[in-house]
């Protein structure tokens, strides 16, 4: 083998271990499925009071929190995927194109959303260090600092 297709698959072999060591989820896919009852009280009741009738399709818990805190994923049956803290408190609400429950909103947010872009809902709220990152059904995506004051139209 020539020295040019030598370093050529020992680069291919760099690239494609950076890949794997670059995986988007901070657990490295050490997700376990455990039952909805294994979540917290504070996870539970708060699908319960906010998704009424949805049913949990899809519960796992990772061995160690994203840096967002995150440390279960949760997926309805409604097309709602919701992270939780190991205390129970949500972290990021993904609607897949569906307005999230107008309650879950902090109030701030919501009437910003309503002042400047009447026509669409919030699809995806997450809380960030920053404070929290908002997508609307225009997939606009806004950034609020902790206080839920504007910051910034995110690109």
């Amino acid at each position: 083998m020539t020295i040019m297709k030598k370093m050529f698959f020992i680069a291919l072999a760099a690239i494609s271990l950076m890949g794997a060591a670059c995986n988007d989820d901070d657990n490295n896919g050490t997700d376990t499925i455990i039952q909805a009852t294994d979540l917290p009280q504070a996870a539970r009741s708060f699908v319960e009071t906010h998704f009424p009738g949805a049913t949990y399709t899809r519960v796992e818990k990772q061995s160690r929190a994203d840096s967002d805190g995150s440390i279960y994923d949760v997926q309805l049956s409604n097309g709602f995927e919701i992270d939780f803290t190991a205390q129970g408190a949500w972290t990021d609400i993904d609607g897949n194109h569906q307005a999230i429950p107008a309650a879950i909103v902090p109030a701030s947010i919501s009437q910003y959303v309503t002042a400047n872009y009447a026509s669409q809902s919030v699809t995806n709220i997450g809380i960030e260090r920053h404070g929290y990152d908002v997508e609307l059904s225009n997939d606009v995506e806004l950034v609020f600092n902790t206080n839920g004051q504007f910051i910034r139209i995110d690109r």
